[in-house]
């Protein structure tokens, strides 16, 4: 449940839309020995992500002729 709750605070921290009550009451009670390495693994994981729409929508092999 820990890293679950890691895992919100860090998407939370990379669209930066939290209010700054909740942020606090967040790291009240947190451990923050893994939270490094749960940022690092979110960010390789969205970045993934946007390299594979990327490299999906500009694959060669993919044509637009007939539309």
């Amino acid at each position: 449940m820990e890293l679950i709750r890691m895992a919100r605070i860090v998407l939370w921290s990379f669209f930066g839309v939290r209010n700054r009550a909740a942020h606090e009451a967040d790291f009240a009670n947190l451990n923050f020995s893994w939270l490094p390495f749960v940022a690092i693994g979110l960010a390789a994981l969205i970045g993934g992500c946007i390299l594979g729409v990327v490299l999906l929508v500009t694959h060669p092999a993919i044509t637009a002729q007939g539309f």
